[in-house]
């Protein structure tokens, strides 16, 4: 319909909506509503209106008819509650309305905290009243203690089981996450076709039941200039191959309308099956999309670097195998971890800390740990290993430790990687930023390899 017909023009200029005008697809013709529930006789309530060149002059004279404006104060009168023969069904409807909208406002209230924080909802039991019975019954609880209608709710259909709508049990929660997930999702597509181009990084890692989870996230640029980074989901176990990879990829974009020719990047660890040359992940997107660059996991990239520097020379392994025995002897029983504990009590220096494969930072932890607390370990080693009392075995682990210690090649190997793992860990955790682009990566880089260049003409370190 023209504006002329769909739009009233009142006295003062202002034009609103004929929102009694209905079109009727079948018949290529208006009709006025409210005639047609009560009995018109014109063709805008009988076989409807379609003489489109007289349409806004005929319109005009049939809303200012008496007839019509008779018709309109009935459809109005018939909406209107009172007087109405279901008036009290209405009512009772409403307010039955209501109250599940109150009980699910607390509801999804206690849903989206614990989502926000990565908590669990569900415990041992599913009662209320009982102390295992999960984070999200004990957060209704909680308010309960304040919300009157709550705790009266619950105390109505808290623990009625199967068959009673109570909108308090696990099945519900669960259908609001997938809700709030869904939404969260369609609202970073959106963003993300906004935005047009973007990038990609993938990873895989095994959950507590030994399963791989492919994690996918977006990066790209919002409408402000910001650059950000987003958490898509876990993928299904799609297996190693590269092929594998590239062909979860190809479904999830085209699962969510997004066209993989506007990629500008990808990012992934340094393993063959991702970055490989010829076959590897990157290398077959780049088939499909050439202005899809690859870029190596900075931080990933880092830490293989470290690796290959411990790993290639013998003293240094040596060195961090000596860092774990420490931990693993002082924390294999409490009688020692407790001698230890006393002697740091003395300086208030930190405790020791157990090493990680693939975390940096707690190499870092534990060499500064170790250089701290070089002192208390060693006079905590000294009385194990005269402690008469103490089996013959933890004597001899606790001298050998003490006599490694005591050495002049461990301590200037505790010097030297403790000064250089401090910078490895802080440059780490600045190429782990969300915020971090490619020029400051490179210039990252590039104070790190200036910085252990000067530590090996270090003449106080030499000396």
């Amino acid at each position: 319909m023209s504006k002329s017909i769909s739009l009233s023009t009142l006295v003062n200029g202002e034009k609103i909506n004929r929102t009694f005008l209905i079109y009727s697809e079948s018949k290529g013709s208006i009709f006025c509503a409210p005639c047609y529930l009560f009995g018109g006789t014109t063709s805008f309530a009988t076989v409807g209106f379609s003489d489109w060149k007289k349409g806004e002059e005929k319109i005009k004279r049939h809303e200012n008819s008496q007839h019509h404006k008779l018709c309109v104060m009935n459809i109005k009168e018939r909406k209107e509650v009172l007087n109405r023969v279901d008036q009290k069904l209405k009512y009772q409807v409403e307010t039955e309305i209501n109250y599940w909208k109150n009980v699910l406002t607390r509801v999804v209230a206690v849903v989206k905290s614990l989502s926000s924080r990565g908590m669990s909802f569900r415990g041992d039991d599913d009662r209320f009243g009982s102390v295992h019975n999960g984070n999200f019954m004990m957060s209704l609880e909680l308010i309960a203690q304040f919300d009157p209608f709550l705790a009266q709710h619950i105390k109505k259909f808290g623990n009625k089981g199967k068959g009673s709508t109570s909108y308090l049990s696990f099945n519900i929660y669960e259908q609001f996450i997938s809700i709030m997930a869904d939404n969260v999702i369609q609202q970073m597509v959106k963003e993300i076709k906004e935005a047009k181009y973007f990038s990609i990084s993938i990873d895989s890692t095994p959950d507590i039941s030994h399963v791989d989870q492919l994690s996918f996230i977006f990066r790209y640029v919002q409408k402000n200039g910001c650059p950000v980074e987003r958490f898509l989901g876990f993928l299904p176990n799609s297996g190693h191959k590269s092929e594998e990879l590239a062909d979860a990829v190809f479904l999830v974009l085209e699962s969510h309308g997004l066209d993989i020719n506007n990629c500008r990047g990808q990012s992934y660890d340094n393993a063959s099956n991702m970055s490989g040359r010829y076959t590897g992940l990157q290398a077959r997107i780049k088939k499909v999309n050439p202005l899809a660059t690859f870029v190596p996991c900075s931080a990933h990239s880092l830490n293989l670097v470290g690796k290959c520097a411990v790993d290639c020379c013998i003293y240094v392994s040596e060195f961090f195998i000596l860092l774990q025995n420490i931990y693993k002897f002082f924390s294999a029983s409490t009688y020692r971890w407790e001698i230890l504990q006393k002697n740091l009590i003395k300086t208030e220096n930190v405790s020791l800390k157990k090493l990680s494969d693939t975390r940096w930072s707690a190499r870092s932890d534990a060499s500064i740990s170790l250089n701290k607390n070089w002192i208390e370990i060693i006079n905590a080693l000294s009385f194990i290993k005269d402690d008469k009392t103490e089996k013959s075995i933890t004597r001899l682990e606790a001298n050998g430790i003490y006599l490694k210690l005591d050495s002049l090649e461990t301590a200037i190997m505790a010097t030297l990687w403790g000064d250089i793992l401090e910078r490895f860990n802080k440059t780490s955790k600045q190429l782990q930023s969300v915020e971090i682009d490619l020029e400051t990566v490179v210039s990252l880089y590039e104070s790190l390899i200036r910085y252990v260049l000067d530590l090996r003409t270090d003449n106080d370190l030499i000396g």
